[in-house]
């Protein structure tokens, strides 16, 4: 069982640039999950996602990050409990139950929870039940689109006063194959081995969550208010490194959205201009087109084969 922290006494968000986080009162909470995903609450036990919830508060960067920020703890505090912790509850009742966990990375579980296992279905259902939890909340693996914006939504820091003020790390050097295929891996539900996933969406993984990478990135130059700030200056290097990569693999495959994606980004950026959020929606827009793409990447698998290792040591069955 996942022991309770402490009451939190705030829950409303500093700043309208942090991500949506899960709604508490929504939250089911580890335990849920865990009742039928014994081996994937195991894997995610060893990994650093599980450790926040003792790591984040503890550290010595941590609390230097709270006290510039001017918050006496940050596991109180809904700036540092929107990345780095689970909240459940009610109002007042909330409290923080875990550090990254489930419903991170899931979303919140109370509107699909009961109706998303394909256990015992008949195989013409799969995909209507799939369908409903999606529509409910649920970010299924298999929504790339949607799996790469959450976990990028906090590998990019979405707060310009956090690294600006607090000298916080503007983001973390997230890919998400390395990220997805690393120790956070737990493809075990539907097969023995957490084997790691097919070559076909490990290209679609490569090709959109750079494009995401990209999207995030003019969101947050789009907010940002010092342009020599090391916010703003940490968001352009990422954008010109996503915008070099999209180049080229648009280049490589001649696909229309990666294509799409390239001219978009063939444009000046200035720093604190809103209409980059229209350049960020076609991105987006251009993103989920390629997620559900059946077309041949087969070009950019030389582009994986320079990622190097996963990110973290693998569970292995």
């Amino acid at each position: 069982m996942f022991r309770k922290l402490m009451t939190v006494t705030a829950l409303s968000l500093l700043g309208a640039s942090v991500q949506a986080v899960s709604d508490p009162d929504k939250v089911m909470g580890p335990d849920e999950c865990a009742e039928c995903h014994d081996v994937e609450t195991s894997i995610w036990e060893e990994t650093h996602h599980f450790n926040t919830f003792e790591t984040m508060p503890a550290s010595d960067e941590g609390v230097d990050i709270a006290e510039r920020m001017g918050i006496d703890d940050p596991v109180e505090a809904p700036l540092c409990q929107s990345c780095h912790l689970t909240v459940m509850g009610e109002g007042n009742d909330a409290e923080v139950i875990a550090g990254v966990s489930c419903e991170s990375c899931h979303g919140a579980g109370a509107d699909w929870i009961d109706v998303h296992s394909e256990e015992d279905k008949p195989a013409d259902q799969v995909d209507a039940i799939w369908a409903e939890s999606e529509a409910a909340g649920m970010i299924r693996p298999g929504n790339i689109h949607a799996l790469a914006s959450n976990c990028l939504s906090c590998h990019i820091v979405p707060q310009e006063a956090l690294v600006n003020t607090g000298q916080h790390t503007p983001g973390s050097d997230f890919e998400l194959v390395t990220y997805s295929q690393g120790e956070v891996r737990h493809n075990t539900y539907h097969s023995e081995d957490n084997r790691p996933a097919s070559i076909e969406k490990q290209r679609l993984m490569l090709a959109v969550g750079v494009m995401v990478e990209a999207e995030r990135a003019l969101r947050a130059l789009a907010e940002a208010t010092n342009a020599d700030g090391d916010y703003a200056t940490s968001m352009q290097a990422r954008l010109k490194h996503a915008g070099d990569r999209i180049e080229q693999y648009a280049e490589a495959t001649g696909h229309p959205d990666l294509n799409a994606a390239a001219q978009n980004l063939a444009t000046d950026v200035a720093v604190g201009d809103a209409g980059l959020n229209a350049i960020a929606d076609n991105l987006a827009s251009s993103a989920k087109n390629l997620s559900v793409t059946d077309a041949d990447l087969a070009a950019l698998d030389s582009f994986l084969d320079q990622l190097g290792e996963p990110k973290g040591d693998v569970y292995e069955m």
